[in-house]
């Protein structure tokens, strides 16, 4: 999402982890030293017999170490999942061997497997582990330990089996401005205890400097990130926040990235926060962004090395199958500017690309083959319509359409690339020579609002035999869209006179909420999905409360949010929105 761009001189780099510091409990600089991600995989049987590891006879100390990052884990299946951690050494010369240790019990006394590792200043002394071979739908408990030193105790799961129908409870998080303020949504997940996993569909970390863009808290380093080094400092600041810290202890998380893990409105070659030759070049920028989010980050890459393409298939057990895509670095097009120049950027031009070719196939191939009940899609940007000419811009309108009428507010979304979407929309239809595909949920971040759509072809024709939409009955929806909105991140600049428009003439939208801060919770189930919008009280300190919003049923085979009502005018759609 777009955010003032503020230039500022780049402060001095911190000094890295120095014995003193060590000893006196710091080391908060350590994150600058050069790196890659280790990563091994425990395997299928290899550790035949568990070591308990606080009782190691094995392990020599070699040198101070401490685990000042917390632990964390990610992509869960049903027999799998990544476990994370980061070691800082008193000696960033050497290399830091040790071990993570699976449990069975909260009190560590039921071992079921011992992963060791070994990590270095080329991996920034992070370290990844594939921990396979565990047992489906199952909490376990784990812990890393180096050179005699304990890491945090954390929690983790497993996805249910491919036969379940257990019920699913998802958090759903983005967006989350350090800078403007702390992470209560984050502190009032670590609470629940009935998630099976938190989907985070980016923006985890922001990439400008301090009171460039929020000034609630400072950042490491206080100005934009740029470098690897840079990028490496922001992740580790993250890491050490207690809301996240408690939130990853406790759940797996499964991410995306969005704009601001590398920078503001970024894609395939270029962003918009990004100044060729002054800030490096892009190619460099955005591979070190990649960098630092592999390293610090709990992902499985589809394709190991691979750190561009991260868009990938996450089975959630007998009920759903969960599709992440990259809607950003790795095949979009730049975007056609926000309101979208009709001229400049044609958004029927089917030349121009969200995601292209390679990853349009894994994503309706993947629906197509998918025998769950429901077809969770995890995507960034706003899918459905904001429109503001009602009938004459149809969503993916011809050449002369886009000139009289273009219905792209925000160029940084799906509007900056209609034909595109239309060519999804239409294999939902079946109108692509394949089968129909029911049961598709959008979920997505970005803009810091909820949102509460259906998604159709043109949701201002009212026939839907001919590819309009019904907004009383829902026909001609193929699929919904969940907008959740930020951890912390600022709502949408829009008048709330242009909000009402949109809603007058976007009969396919349901919910509109600008203000709130918050998280929310998809609960998925045979018969229906539900996603509840929680809103928390305060970001300008932590603590306090959260409440309810707003709460959206969608009825198996139905493809409408239920139920379908039209947009209403004024007051009456401020107090249903």
């Amino acid at each position: 999402m777009s955010a003032p761009r503020r230039k500022r001189t780049r402060a001095p780099k911190k000094p890295g982890l120095t014995r003193r510091a060590f000893l006196r409990g710091l080391g908060l600089g350590a994150a600058t030293i050069t790196g890659a991600t280790a990563l091994s995989g425990c395997g299928g049987g290899s550790n035949s017999t568990p070591v308990d590891a606080r009782t190691n006879p094995n392990e020599v100390q070699t040198q101070k170490v401490a685990f000042l990052h917390s632990v964390a884990s990610g992509d869960p299946t049903a027999n799998s999942v990544m476990l994370w951690t980061r070691v800082t050494p008193e000696n960033t010369n050497r290399s830091v061997t040790g071990q993570v240790d699976v449990f069975k019990d909260e009190a560590l006394t039921q071992p079921v497997k011992t992963l060791p590792f070994q990590t270095d200043a080329s991996r920034d002394f992070t370290v990844k582990l594939d921990c396979t071979g565990l047992e489906a739908d199952t909490v376990y408990f784990y812990q890393f330990l180096s050179n005699g030193v304990r890491s945090p105790k954390a929690r983790t799961r497993t996805m249910p089996s491919a036969s379940s129908k257990r019920p699913l409870n998802l958090g759903v998080v983005s967006c989350s401005s350090l800078g403007h303020g702390f992470f209560n949504a984050y502190a009032q997940l670590a609470k629940r205890n009935d998630l099976d996993a938190i989907v985070h569909l980016g923006d985890y970390i922001y990439e400008y400097g301090t009171n460039e863009y929020g000034s609630v808290r400072a950042y490491e380093p206080a100005n934009e990130i740029t470098t690897l080094a840079d990028y490496r400092m922001r992740h580790a600041q993250y890491k050490r926040d207690e809301d996240l810290t408690a939130l990853h202890l406790k759940f797996p998380f499964i991410t995306i990235w969005d704009d601001h893990e590398s920078a503001d409105n970024s894609y395939k070659d270029g962003a918009n926060n990004h100044t060729e030759g002054v800030e490096g070049k892009w190619v460099d920028r955005k591979a070190f962004a990649q960098q630092a989010y592999d390293e610090w980050m709990p992902i499985r890459l589809p394709e190991p090395g691979n750190r561009n393409k991260i868009f990938r298939h996450i089975p959630l057990g007998g009920l759903a199958d969960l599709f992440l895509l990259d809607t950003r670095l790795y095949d979009r097009d730049a975007p056609a500017g926000t309101p979208i120049n009709p001229v400049e950027g044609n958004a029927s031009n089917a030349d121009r690309h969200m995601i292209g070719d390679e990853q349009y196939n894994f994503l309706i191939n993947g629906l197509r083959q998918s025998q769950t009940p429901w077809k969770l899609v995890g995507n960034q940007v706003v899918f459905h319509q904001w429109i503001i000419k009602p009938g004459v811009n149809n969503p993916a309108p011809g050449p002369i359409h886009d000139v009289l009428g273009p219905s792209g507010l925000n160029g940084d979304a799906w509007d900056s690339y209609g034909a595109e979407r239309q060519r999804i929309i239409n294999a939902l239809k079946g109108a692509d020579g394949g089968a129909a595909i029911n049961n598709v949920v959008i979920l997505t971040g970005d803009v810091h609002s909820a949102w509460v759509a259906d998604i159709t072809d043109n949701p201002n024709l009212p026939i839907s035999q001919v590819g309009g939409y019904n907004p009383l009955t829902g026909d001609g929806s193929v699929a919904v869209e969940f907008v959740v909105t930020s951890v912390t991140s600022p709502g949408l600049p829009i008048p709330d006179e242009v909000v009402q428009t949109i809603r007058l003439t976007s009969p396919h939208i349901k919910h509109v909420k600008m203000s709130e801060r918050g998280y929310s919770l998809l609960k998925v189930t045979e018969e229906k999905v539900t996603c509840e919008y929680w809103a928390v009280s305060t970001i300008t300190e932590r603590g306090g409360s959260e409440q309810l919003s707003a709460s959206f049923d969608v009825l198996k085979d139905s493809n409408h949010i239920n139920p379908a009502l039209p947009a209403l005018p004024g007051p009456l759609a401020g107090a249903l929105g």
